[in-house]
């Protein structure tokens, strides 16, 4: 029973360590977020659509701002490190996902599915720019399906996007 314990202890740690973020990161190979003293963080409102919550957007732009301000930086409407939270809905076109080689050997009563729906699909962009260079240095994006856990919607999520953006810094 003992080694049956430690087994299921081990897996779980390995599958909680290996949980992977949907945040992917790029950025020059020369940035450093330390080499700036101030930053602004704009929305850009021009592409967004109805269906998005500006409060929602608001509070992440509020707890990023947060963040970047306990690593030392200060907030600035002038200064030239700007950070472009973009936010953008995009609908998928999917099917059903029955397996039609495989049907002679397992019997289906809707065997004719032909199902088809809309997915909406959330994308999340942050870009940091240097705008006397005119240069994008970082950028992060993210994407998640309406209502999932991911949603910036959920103060929790929002809270750990805000924290693994500011992991990617370092």
């Amino acid at each position: 029973m003992k080694k049956i314990t430690i087994i299921f202890s081990f897996l779980f740690l390995v599958g909680c360590s290996t949980t992977q973020s949907n945040l992917k990161f790029d950025s020059i190979e020369t940035f450093n977020l330390s080499n700036y003293n101030d930053f602004n963080i704009k929305i850009n409102n021009e592409n967004i659509s109805t269906e998005i919550n500006p409060i929602v957007l608001e509070r992440f732009k509020e707890n990023l701002k947060k963040a970047i301000e306990e690593r030392g930086l200060k907030f600035n409407k002038d200064s030239n490190v700007l950070l472009d939270i973009n936010f953008n809905t995009k609908d998928k076109v999917e099917s059903d996902r029955m397996n039609f080689y495989y049907s002679r050997y397992y019997w289906d009563n809707y065997m004719y599915r032909n199902e088809i729906y809309n997915i909406t699909q959330n994308i999340l962009r942050v870009n940091l720019r240097d705008m006397d260079q005119d240069k994008t240095l970082w950028t992060a994006v993210t994407v998640w399906r309406d209502g999932s856990n991911r949603s910036i919607s959920y103060e929790d999520a929002s809270s750990m996007l805000v924290d693994e953006i500011m992991l990617s810094f370092l």
